[in-house]
């Protein structure tokens, strides 16, 4: 009697399961990617793949993919927000962490409201385009993949149609740029009412800003010390011209010198992130926290909030990096994992998708819960695995953890597709 009650179960959460499948594959969208989008991933992905510096490709992938997304953000560059840095010469910086990022880069913190997009403005751009810049590289790899958005719960959904029965990786994508460099002009020495030079940082506006030239300032180690150099970045011409960061980087990666140089202070930063070490490179990357030491007159947290404001806070963490995220990404997993099981039509698959895996936090939160397999009890008193039937199908918790610096797979096909090698 029990074996009649399992089969007629299994044939039911089997039967769900398959329908499940059949409506989200149903529901797909394109991954919608403009032009100049396109153009650019494949700018990027020629370069990674001209092995011509000294460190790994994935490394340089996810270098690529931080420009990508930087220029996004760099199209809503606007007229305010902008800090006035006089040491040296004059110049006025448009940061995306809580400093001048110039001074930083020689041990002082200069505080100076970041124009960080929100999380929730990070968190669309970075999905959709690393979407469309992982498609693209499975593309040249020659790899039959489909890739499409999905539906609430699922973010992307990989479909191997070259075997039967197909394979469907479902994926929740938790993602985030590492660093995004600030942005500069050339300005006048600053006066004030009584003549005087402006020797002290200063938030101001750039009202010409259309049609300025703009540079990208880029650290550049040189002799043991990081050092600003500076690289034309074109101009904004009007506040409809969402594609000007778009032209700009392709005409700057004409010089493989600065995609070179790039992908070494990239490396460095990572690295220090990874590590914890303050090195200047770390206090642009984000999620990287108070400074240290803390400046005297570094500033109380605005709101009511007691402690003092971060160079960058934890809520920006790089990749999947965030404590948040790595919480409900398990839940998602657990939740599609669940849901498309058992399934007859599919060889079906479940994970997540990253820039960067979870470097700081992985050990921590995801180190006891890869190697996880589970089934399902359809009586509901087993207590031993010898009183499930003895061909009871047992799942992966995940079947892969994807990032494109590091990839940790239960599952010989995501191995394979997501080598990023």
């Amino acid at each position: 009697m029990f074996a009649i009650l399992e089969i007629a179960a299994l044939m039911s959460e089997t039967n769900f399961a398959d329908q499940w499948l059949d409506q989200a594959l149903k529901t797909v969208q394109p991954v919608r990617t403009a032009p100049h989008e396109i153009e650019l991933i494949r700018r990027l992905l020629d370069l990674a793949a001209v092995d011509e510096t000294q460190f790994g490709r994935r490394e340089i992938l996810a270098a690529a993919f931080d420009l990508l997304i930087s220029v996004e953000y760099y199209s809503t560059l606007g007229h305010v927000g902008w800090v006035y840095c006089p040491i040296n010469s004059s110049a006025l910086f448009y940061p995306y962490t809580n400093v001048c990022p110039r001074c930083v880069l020689e041990g002082r913190f200069e505080y100076h409201k970041a124009n960080k997009p929100t999380s929730g403005i990070i968190g669309a751009a970075t999905s959709r385009l690393l979407i469309a810049f992982i498609q693209e590289y499975l593309t040249r790899q020659g790899k039959p993949i489909q890739v499409s958005r999905g539906a609430e719960p699922v973010d992307v959904i990989f479909v191997d149609a070259s075997v039967n029965p197909p394979i469907l990786f479902f994926a929740e994508i938790k993602a985030a740029p590492l660093t995004t460099l600030p942005l500069m002009v050339e300005s006048q020495l600053m006066f004030n009412d009584e003549g005087q030079p402006i020797i002290a940082h200063k938030t101001t506006d750039h009202p010409t800003l259309y049609g300025s030239p703009i540079r990208l300032p880029l650290p550049v180690e040189w002799q043991g010390h990081w050092l600003i150099q500076e690289f034309d970045f074109g101009q904004k011409e009007a506040a409809h011209d969402k594609q000007w960061a778009y032209r700009s980087l392709l005409k700057l990666l004409e010089d493989k010198e600065f995609f070179r140089k790039y992908c070494h202070f990239w490396r460095h930063a990572f690295s220090s992130y990874a590590q914890r070490q303050t090195t200047p490179t770390y206090w642009l990357t984000n999620g990287c926290g108070q400074p240290i030491p803390r400046p005297a007159e570094w500033p109380t947290r605005s709101g009511g909030s007691t402690g003092y404001e971060t160079v960058s806070d934890a809520k920006t963490s790089v990749g999947m990096d965030r404590t948040d995220d790595i919480k409900k990404a398990i839940y998602q997993v657990l939740k599609l994992g669940t849901t498309g099981r058992p399934s007859h039509k599919y060889h079906y698959k479940v994970g997540v998708i990253s820039n960067i895996h979870a470097v700081r936090h992985f050990q921590e939160y995801l180190t006891p819960l890869k190697d996880i397999v589970w089934t399902r009890d359809l009586i509901g008193n087993v207590s031993s695995i010898s009183q499930l039937p003895p061909d009871t199908q047992v799942f992966n918790l995940f079947d892969g953890i994807v990032a494109l610096t590091e990839t940790i797979a239960r599952d010989t096909w995501i191995q394979k597709v997501f080598d990023f090698e």
